[in-house]
């Protein structure tokens, strides 16, 4: 990307705020963003096989959500959801092979986008990447491990309780009330949170309300909030001081 582009202040902040870019001076996120062109993706599409294959994105604007599609049953699980500062395709970056995941597009999104061969390439010259590279790749090694022990291990409440609690952000509350805001999928659909729990639509709806009438949540069309913590880390197993505070790289 050519220093000059009318859009290069937005893109040099979103990659200077990604999770896995923190620790690089200006020079070489400077270099770094010359990597790297602008795309745009239509809300609703999907990116195609051939688009991603030899790609790799980070996201400056919107969300994706990484999931995988049984082909007999159509039933739908959501293996990452994606916001701003984070990248895909992170698994075929590090094997080099072709990754059987359908990325949808929830927003309008931009990224910026530079081949798999050459980001592999930044790494190899540039170790001081790795600080905040291999961290992310760890948490989003993490997220995969968590999603696979709830699917295991607890109910689908107690996942939900703990999908809320993983988005919700702590440190913030809305100035008409006492309620804590949910970043990221505040305002998906009970389809989508289903998805995310190994779940159906019927069964969140039954559960979401379930933590409303116990004051856990808020939720109408378009909003989801905490209204209790404690509430909520209870129904999800947790103890608040222990409870992970969202990292500040997810927006």
């Amino acid at each position: 990307m050519r220093p000059d582009a009318p859009f290069y202040p937005e893109c040099f902040q979103a990659l200077q705020e990604s999770p896995f870019c923190r620790g690089l001076n200006e020079q070489q996120l400077e270099d770094m963003l010359r990597l790297f062109m602008r795309r745009t993706w239509t809300r609703g599409c999907r990116i195609q096989a051939d688009q991603s294959r030899q790609a790799f994105h980070i996201l400056i604007r919107g969300r994706i959500e990484l999931t995988r599609i049984h082909p007999e049953t159509g039933r739908k699980i959501t293996l990452w959801f994606l916001g701003p500062g984070d990248g895909y395709d992170i698994i075929s970056l590090l094997d080099g092979r072709e990754h059987d995941i359908i990325p949808l597009v929830l927003d309008d999104v931009e990224t910026l986008t530079t081949g798999l061969d050459t980001i592999r390439q930044w790494i190899l010259v540039h170790p001081e990447f790795n600080r905040s590279f291999l961290p992310y790749v760890g948490r989003r090694m993490r997220e995969l491990e968590d999603l696979s022990t709830d699917l295991a291990l607890h109910d689908t409440i107690t996942r939900l309780a703990r999908l809320i609690l993983h988005y919700v952000d702590p440190e913030h509350r809305s100035s008409a009330g006492h309620n804590y805001p949910v970043r990221l999928i505040n305002d998906l659909s009970h389809d989508a949170l289903a998805s995310m729990v190994g779940t159906v639509r019927t069964v969140v709806n039954r559960h979401l309300q379930q933590l409303k009438k116990e004051g856990a949540v808020d939720f109408h069309r378009g909003h989801l909030a905490v209204t209790n913590l404690e509430t909520l880390a209870t129904q999800a197993g947790r103890l608040l001081h222990r409870f992970n505070k969202p990292n500040q790289s997810q927006h």
